[in-house]
């Protein structure tokens, strides 16, 4: 490889890890202020987030104060403006820290059912119609990207302006519990991204 090959591959690598600084940052400085752009608030643990590409309705009551536990639970729908086939590793939590927390593969969620069923049950008693924002609403699919023992896993699930998809996404913590703050539920792709706060009391 040429120098002038090197100084050009340097300075690609440079500006892609510029560009996920920038991101990162970005994030977390709309959690630290507090300012989330295209939001708004439904309930005290549930928010409404709406474009002109994507539109997402977030729920997260059992969670919101109950995490002291490995699982967090937030009841999601979505639907946007053109066909999209949104992949589990376009969602993910970013952690007050900025800390990037993807969703677990099923073999994990399946490994931990044990605690994730007494999450699920608990929290029975606080959901949230999230399908009632949106006016499509009787044309839904569930996501699928979780399933209890005996249940069918996807890995991904379509959306376009005449469907909603609505599921339960689950998030495991690195170090075993939530600590109070200001999380951020990003689903990002193919230009369209919505960014929601998640506040755990």
């Amino acid at each position: 490889m040429s120098a002038q090959s090197v100084s050009t591959y340097r300075l690609s690598l440079l500006v892609l890890a510029v560009g996920v600084v920038w991101v990162s940052s970005d994030v977390l400085r709309a959690q630290e202020d507090g300012f989330f752009p295209n939001t708004k608030k439904l309930g005290q643990a549930a928010v409404e987030y709406r474009d002109d590409a994507i539109h997402v309705v977030a729920a997260y009551y059992y969670s919101q104060r109950n995490h002291d536990s490995r699982w967090m639970l937030i009841e999601t729908a979505m639907s946007t403006t053109r066909d999209m086939v949104i992949d589990r590793d376009d969602i993910k939590l970013v952690t007050p820290e900025g800390r990037d927390v993807f969703l677990p593969a099923q073999a994990r969620f399946a490994q931990e059912v044990s605690r994730v069923r007494p999450v699920l049950q608990n929290a029975s008693t606080t959901r949230h119609g999230v399908l009632n924002y949106f006016s499509q609403r009787s044309w839904s699919e569930r996501m699928r990207l979780f399933a209890l023992p005996g249940g069918t896993v996807l890995t991904n699930f379509v959306t376009d302006a005449d469907h909603v998809a609505r599921g339960d996404l689950f998030f495991e913590s690195p170090t075993g519990l939530w600590t109070p703050g200001t999380y951020t539920l990003v689903i990002e792709r193919d230009g369209a991204r919505a960014a929601v706060p998640i506040e755990l009391e």
